[in-house]
This record gives structure tokens, C-alpha cells and sequence, in this order.
């Protein structure tokens, strides 16, 4: 109940764009910035927790890129998540992080969101973070949309903090696709 709170309070922070030339590549140029790209054919830090059967695994059903693409539907309420201490991420305290994906959406039934969530070091008590609603930014069913979001970090975030970033079908009667997901340290 405290991870579905949690992310109904995110929705408040940051600004959302989305570009719908699915005809774009995918930048998948790895530096000292990338906290996580991943494509779904392999990837650290992205996980399923076992203590949820209803969290979706990857799917060959459909991707942007290579076989495969975190999907979530009607059974499906979160996709894997993507989980690390920011310790690991940085030695430096960093303020925003940047979010680029690739989302297909069907119909306006598929109403997923992505959420990036700052979690204390023990327990899942959220301090920060903020979503990006496929609703707001995808206006092209059928096809593959770039989205874009930058997340400001919350002031008081140490080391041991972890950074949580997952999809959730937020209520979505039809499936939601997700691939080629790069988040990176901005400032």
C-alpha cells in the first residue's frame, strides 16, 4: 500500500516531452553520466521481485529494438524495476537525472507510466522522485514514441539512498511496451 501511495504522490515534479518520429535512433552511448541503459536483452540492476506475481517479466511480443521490451497489462500491474543505492550510481551528489524511452501504446486504454522513486536505505519508504504519464506526452497509438523527462533529486538525499525506476499500468485495460530505457546524471 505504501509502494502504491508513493506513487500516486509523484506526479507533481518535472516536465514531460515526447517526440513521435519513431524513425529516430536510439542514443545507447554509455559514459560516466548513465546510471542505466537497457534494451532488455540484458542489463544490471533490473530486477522482478519475488514477493509480487504481478509484476510482468521481459516479452518477445513486441520491441523497438533487438527481441525484447518490458511489457505490463490488465495482470500485469509493474513491470521489472530498475533499483540501486546512489552511492553506486555517483561519488558526487547529482540534482536531475534525465529519462529517455520508447513506449508503445495501442490504444488509449494503455494508460502506463513510468516512476522514479528516491527509497530510504532500509524499507521502501519513498523520500522523492516523480512519474512520467504515457497519457500526457503519447498522442500515437499503434507505434513507437520517444518520451522524455528530467526528475530533480530531493535536497536531502545521501549515499545510501536508492533510485527506483519501474513501469506501472496505472490502471490500463490494454497492454503498455516500454524498451531501449536510458537514464543518466544531468547536473
Amino acid at each position: 500500500m505504501k509502494y502504491l501511495a508513493a506513487l500516486v504522490g509523484l506526479a507533481s515534479l518535472g516536465a514531460c516531452s515526447s517526440k513521435d518520429d519513431a524513425h529516430d535512433t536510439t542514443d545507447t552511448t554509455i559514459d560516466d553520466k548513465t546510471i542505466t541503459f537497457n534494451n532488455f536483452e540484458a542489463g544490471p540492476g533490473w530486477s522482478n521481485d519475488p514477493n509480487r506475481n504481478d509484476v510482468a517479466l521481459v516479452t518477445k511480443s513486441r520491441a523497438h529494438s533487438g527481441q525484447y521490451a518490458l511489457k505490463v497489462d490488465k495482470d500485469h500491474a509493474f513491470s521489472l524495476t530498475f533499483e540501486m543505492p546512489l552511492g553506486q550510481i555517483s561519488n558526487s551528489k547529482f540534482k536531475t537525472v534525465h529519462l529517455d524511452a520508447w513506449v508503445y501504446m495501442p490504444s488509449a486504454q494503455a494508460t502506463g507510466t513510468i516512476g522514479l522513486q528516491i527509497i530510504q536505505p532500509q524499507g521502501n519508504e519513498s523520500i522523492g522522485g516523480g512519474d512520467l504519464k504515457f497519457s500526457d506526452v503519447v498522442k500515437t497509438y499503434g507505434e513507437w514514441v520517444k518520451v522524455s523527462k528530467d526528475f530533480t533529486m530531493p535536497d536531502n538525499i545521501t549515499a545510501a539512498n536508492r533510485l527506483r525506476l519501474f513501469m506501472w499500468r496505472a490502471g490500463a485495460s490494454d497492454e503498455v511496451f516500454l524498451d531501449d530505457v536510458k537514464l543518466s546524471i544531468k547536473d
